[in-house]
């Protein structure tokens, strides 16, 4: 079976490649400069802006923007170079990555300030230090410190708050249900033979309560591109009550 298409819309997107098995892809600190500057090229080469990026020993995050449909291009420099670079130092064969990559496309820049935070808390959550500024490998490391690979967040959103109110930010726990969207992307759906990304999300129609004009904003989220089912799930209702409500949708 052909592997399905990945996502090339232009926009923010949150990055993630493994070592196959979960082994150690960094084993020396020259590992974790040498991957950076296989990054500055991509982005370099590929028009892609960097916003946030947390190296771990087997595996990384990045936060990225890209301005063209490359994305896939990119990647596979960056992973095949730097695989390359590890089987000649370490003499090893075979696959360094579990997969070509995961990629996460963001609803939009709330979205991407989200999962900023989620990157850069990552060796907390993992008990590899106590706090934000003690991670070397890392975007707020870099920021604070000046470090050799801080020019490549010079574009970065992150410059969008001053150095102390991003290391409050990122000092403190997300929120679960900011968490729980951490994985999620936009539903994509064909209209008239185009596609259409669905931005909002479909909470946004319930803002202020599921049962506060219930009816009028089940048909918003309907003409919006979410399925009876998806409403029926999120309102509480069954699929069959939804098509109730929809029967008078142009009236």
């Amino acid at each position: 079976m052909a592997r399905k298409d990945r996502l090339q819309y232009a926009g923010y997107y949150h990055v993630i490649n493994r070592g196959v098995e979960r082994r150690k892809v960094f084993l020396h600190p020259d590992d974790f400069e040498q991957f950076m500057q296989y990054v500055g090229t991509m982005l370099e080469t590929y028009g892609i802006t960097l916003h946030s990026y947390c190296l771990m020993t087997n595996h990384y995050h990045l936060l990225l923007q890209t301005h063209q449909e490359n994305l896939s291009e990119a990647m596979k420099y960056l992973n095949g170079h730097y695989s390359m670079y590890f089987n000649r130092k370490y003499k090893c064969s075979g696959h360094l990555w579990k997969g070509r990559f995961s990629s996460y496309y963001l609803y939009d820049e709330l979205h991407a300030w989200s999962v900023a935070k989620y990157i850069e808390r990552n060796p907390i959550q993992a008990h590899m230090v106590k706090t934000v500024d003690a991670y070397a490998y890392q975007s707020f490391y870099q920021w604070k410190n000046k470090e050799a690979y801080y020019a490549l967040l010079s574009k970065s959103m992150i410059h969008d708050m001053t150095l102390q109110e991003y290391g409050e930010y990122i000092s403190h726990t997300l929120e679960e249900d900011l968490l729980s969207q951490i994985y999620t992307s936009p539903k994509i759906i064909e209209v008239e033979g185009k596609m259409k990304v669905l931005y909002k999300r479909i909470e946004t129609f319930f803002e202020e309560d599921k049962d506060i004009d219930r009816n009028n904003n089940i048909k918003k989220a309907y003409k919006y591109g979410y399925t009876k089912t998806e409403i029926a799930r999120f309102v509480g209702l069954s699929s069959k009550s939804i098509g109730n409500v929809l029967k008078n949708i142009d009236n």
